[in-house]
């Protein structure tokens, strides 16, 4: 699912009254990826299930992440998301996520782990903190690991978007430059503009 989404917006550390509307903003101009952060575990469980109990699967594919913990891929599995992702590379956790039948996005950052990713049968890896490495990194990885795809996570903004893009990645998750912390009913009409700006990239890349 993951492959099809070159845009996917960060919630974090959000209060599940305002998610919704914020979820609403992003579909509406054309962001259909969101991935809700654990970071604060109260507020980003009560998204997740406030997100389910508003949209179906067929209008938006719900990802949680800052996973680390084996207790969180069972919860999060039995809440139903569709994928998730992780800050650094855990090869136990990986292998207990396919376990469960869970699509895992790892965060990896050197060569040695996404080595070990491959070696566990995935190929689309969050690389994190993106914005700390020079912007031909992705593409010397692909050359020894041709198979290997790269969702840019850190340090993403609208001005340097489409750098990331065309460096070699595949996409991008991009957290305060589109959904800022802890976003409220204010915060509405920059969240639209944000997401117009990266959405209306992203369709001038393609046609480039």
């Amino acid at each position: 699912m993951l492959t099809e989404s070159k845009l996917v917006a960060i919630i974090r550390d959000v209060d599940a009254q305002y998610v919704t509307g914020i979820v609403q903003v992003l579909l509406r101009e054309g962001i259909d990826t969101v991935e809700v952060s654990l970071s604060n575990p109260e507020r980003g469980y009560a998204c997740i299930e406030a997100l389910q109990r508003a949209f179906s699967k067929d209008q938006l594919h719900l990802g949680v992440g800052t996973v680390v913990r084996r207790s969180e891929v069972d919860r999060v599995s039995e809440l139903g998301a569709d994928f998730i992702l992780t800050p650094g590379y855990d090869d136990e956790l990986v292998g207990y996520a396919q376990e469960k039948g869970m699509e895992i996005l790892p965060g990896v950052f050197t060569p040695g782990e996404v080595q070990k990713a491959l070696n566990r049968g995935v190929t689309l890896l969050k690389l994190f903190p993106a914005d700390s490495l020079p912007m031909n990194y992705v593409s010397n990885l692909k050359g020894p690991f041709p198979q290997a795809e790269f969702v840019a996570v850190g340090g993403v903004t609208r001005d340097n978007f489409t750098d990331f893009l065309k460096h070699g990645f595949h996409g991008a998750a991009i957290g305060g430059g589109l959904v800022p912390r802890r976003a409220t009913d204010a915060d509405l009409p920059a969240i639209a503009e944000n997401a117009r700006a990266f959405v209306g990239a992203l369709g001038k890349q393609a046609k480039e």
